[in-house]
């Protein structure tokens, strides 16, 4: 879903699905969630808002069901990470 980035202390982004009510909000903290159900005027209200933050706790908070969708963030390769650190020791250093 595309968001647009918004001005808040709070939210980094927001967008919405107008087919499937879905609106997707990006916290500054880099979590990602999707509330389901949401009518378009209260996306529109919360995007209006000078307090986007304030707005969405009054508004979406505990009103509408979440899922989280943050991307998990690739695993290390510890082993990978080890051998190359490893290899860059061996390597004469020059004086």
């Amino acid at each position: 879903m595309d968001r647009q980035v918004v001005e808040s202390k709070a939210i980094r982004s927001m967008g919405y699905d107008s087919q499937q009510q879905l609106l997707e909000i990006e916290f500054r903290s880099g979590r990602i969630y999707q509330y389901a159900a949401v009518p378009s005027a209260t996306y529109e209200w919360v995007l209006r808002a000078k307090d986007k933050g304030g707005m969405f706790n009054r508004l979406i908070r505990d009103r509408f069901a979440e899922r989280e969708v943050t991307p998990a963030a690739a695993p290390l390769d510890i082993e990978a990470l080890l051998r190359a650190s490893l290899s860059q020791d061996a390597e004469p250093k020059e004086e």
